[in-house]
């Protein structure tokens, strides 16, 4: 297992966020010297256009992505993201950090409500989700995540709710990689709990930390403790 530490780092943000999730860890991550990159996903943060499914994004990502090996960073949606890179591109993922995500596929009945949300917010329009994201996350959390939500289409949520419905499981990836991997987990997170992440790291041979006072989207409820983790890691 290799042990270099690339100076680049790409990072890709959670459904139905945006690259801006990122900002206190790009702005960690510069401040150490590594060269930071933050895709937004088509469709999501004022992108233009929509994703078929993971690979094919994936596909499109390592196109434009520099040569060399990479730190890769995924959080939720984004860990599907990654995972999916690691599948396709294993000889490009230097290091792998994967929070707040999963590497199971959707049951059937995960995927079946993935595709009736994105039928309804082609449908009706994204306030159903801003409104379930209010109840999930803290009110500074969610004061976060609002302008990138209001910057979604409603056809880029839908593409990534059925891209994501679509999705392969990782383990078997996770278990082939020989790469370093750490997982992260915010204590509070109900949608992918610490015995997921504990999968997670069980299959990539990682290690996993748990992050208190943190949900589902623990960079953004404990950036601190977060930075803190990933400088530790990448930098």
């Amino acid at each position: 297992m290799t042990e270099s530490r690339p100076r680049t780092v790409v990072l890709f943000h959670a459904y139905p966020l945006s690259a801006d999730m990122w900002r206190e860890q790009r702005a960690a991550l510069e401040g150490a010297g590594l060269t930071v990159i933050t895709p937004n996903l088509p469709g999501l943060g004022g992108r233009e256009g929509t994703i078929v499914s993971l690979p094919q994004a994936v596909e499109g990502f390592l196109a434009e992505l520099p040569d060399g090996p990479l730190s890769v960073v995924g959080l939720s949606m984004g860990g599907y993201l990654a995972q999916e890179l690691l599948r396709q591109a294993p000889e490009r993922v230097g290091r792998l950090v994967l929070a707040d995500t999963s590497c199971r596929a959707d049951s059937p009945e995960q995927a079946e409500s993935r595709r009736q949300q994105a039928s309804r917010v082609v449908e009706e329009g994204r306030d159903f989700i801003i409104a379930a994201a209010r109840e999930e996350h803290s009110h500074s959390t969610y004061k976060k995540i609002l302008p990138m939500m209001e910057s979604a289409s409603r056809e880029g949520i839908a593409a990534a709710l059925g891209a994501m419905a679509a999705r392969e499981e990782g383990r078997t990836t996770l278990q082939a990689a020989q790469v370093p991997l750490l997982v992260l987990v915010g204590r509070e997170d109900t949608l992918t709990p610490i015995e997921v992440a504990q999968e997670i790291a069980d299959a990539g041979r990682g290690e996993l930390v748990i992050l208190d006072g943190a949900a589902h989207l623990s960079n953004l409820d404990q950036p601190e403790a977060f930075n803190a983790e990933l400088l530790k890691f990448l930098a």
